[in-house]
C-alpha cells in the first residue's frame, strides 16, 4: 500500500474520531488532549534517549505532560463538575522538576547531566506546560460549540500545512513561480514560496471564522477584518515556527518520524507541531486582550 493510500485511510479515520471526541463531552475532549500531550512527551524523549546516555524517561514523559495537561484544565474549573483547583499547575510543576532533578543527580554520569536534564525537561515544560495551555480554549459540556477556538486553531494548522505542503510540492519551481528553500538545514524539502501560499491561505482562513461566525466569542474579544488577518498572520507564523522546531528536533536526533501512532503520518509531534505552539499563544493573546 501506497503512503498516500495510507495517510488517506489514517485521515478517514483519525479525523471523525478527534471530532467525536471533541462534541461528546467534556470528559472525552480533556482525555483525548492529556493523551496527546503524554504521548507527544514519549515521543519527545525517545528522541533524546538517542542522543544522550542516562535511562528511559519516556514513562515519566508520558504521565509529566498527561499530569501538566489535565491540572491547566483543573486550574480553569468546569471541567467534569469540579471547582477550580488553586495552585494546582505550580504545584505539578515543582513535584515534576524535583523528581526529574532527582533522577540526574542519581543515575546520569555528570558529563551527559546537564544536556541531558536540559533536553528531557523540555518534554513537559513544552508539551505539557505550554501545550496543555490549549484545554484552556474549551468548555464544559455536550457540543463542538464548547470547542470552537480549539477547533479554529486545528483546521488553520491543517489548512497551513496542506496549502504549503502540496503549492511547494507541484507548483513551486514550476511556470512563474520560483523555489527558493526555506530552511534547508533543517526541513531541506520546505520552501518560501509554500510558506507563503500557507500564510496567505490560513490569514484567509482566519479573518473569515473570526468576522462570519463566534469562533473566538468565547474570548469576549470583538473581531473584524483587520485583527483576523493579523491573528491568521500570527498562527501561520507560528505554526511554521513549531514544524521547523520540531524537525530540527528531529534532525538532530537522526528521527524520521517521532513515531508511529497516525499510519503514513508519523506520530502526534509530526502532526500536531505546529498546534502546539499555536494553541497556546492564541490562549495568552486572548487573555491579553481580554484586560487591555
Amino acid at each position: 500500500m501506497s503512503n498516500l493510500a495510507q495517510r488517506l485511510i489514517t485521515a478517514f479515520v483519525a479525523i471523525p474520531t478527534v471530532f467525536f471526541l471533541l462534541w461528546f463531552n467534556d470528559f472525552s475532549r480533556i482525555a483525548l488532549m492529556c493523551f496527546l500531550a503524554g504521548v507527544g512527551a514519549w515521543e519527545w524523549a525517545g528522541m533524546v534517549r538517542k542522543m544522550y546516555q542516562g535511562p528511559d524517561m519516556r514513562y515519566l514523559s508520558f504521565a509529566s505532560s498527561f499530569a501538566l495537561t489535565l491540572a491547566w484544565a483543573l486550574s480553569k474549573g468546569g471541567f467534569f463538575g469540579l471547582p477550580a483547583v488553586p495552585c494546582v499547575v505550580g504545584m505539578s510543576i515543582v513535584v515534576i522538576f524535583a523528581i526529574y532533578i532527582a533522577i540526574a543527580y542519581a543515575k546520569v554520569p555528570i558529563e551527559n547531566l546537564f544536556p541531558w536534564l536540559v533536553m528531557h525537561m523540555g518534554a513537559p515544560l513544552y508539551v505539557g506546560l505550554w501545550g496543555g495551555l490549549n484545554v484552556l480554549m474549551m468548555g464544559n459540556g455536550h457540543g463542538l460549540d464548547q470547542c470552537y477556538p480549539f477547533i479554529l486553531v486545528m483546521t488553520s494548522m491543517w489548512g497551513c500545512d496542506t496549502a504549503a505542503y502540496f503549492f511547494g510540492k507541484f507548483a513551486a519551481g514550476k511556470g512563474p513561480f520560483g523555489r527558493h528553500l526555506f530552511a534547508p538545514s533543517i526541513s531541506p524539502k520546505k520552501t518560501w514560496e509554500g510558506a507563503v501560499v500557507g500564510t496567505l491561505f490560513t490569514m484567509g482562513w482566519v479573518a473569515y471564522w473570526t468576522t462570519c461566525s463566534s469562533a473566538l466569542a468565547v474570548f469576549g474579544v470583538e473581531f473584524n477584518i483587520v485583527k483576523g488577518l493579523v491573528l491568521g498572520f500570527l498562527f501561520a507564523v507560528s505554526g511554521q515556527a513549531g514544524d521547523l522546531l520540531m524537525s530540527a528536533l528531529k534532525r538532530w536526533s537522526g528521527t524520521k518520524d517521532s513515531g508511529n501512532l497516525f499510519v503514513g503520518h508519523g506520530g502526534v509531534l509530526d502532526r500536531c507541531d505546529s498546534f502546539y505552539l499555536t494553541a497556546p499563544l492564541l490562549v495568552l493573546l486572548m487573555q491579553f486582550l481580554q484586560n487591555v
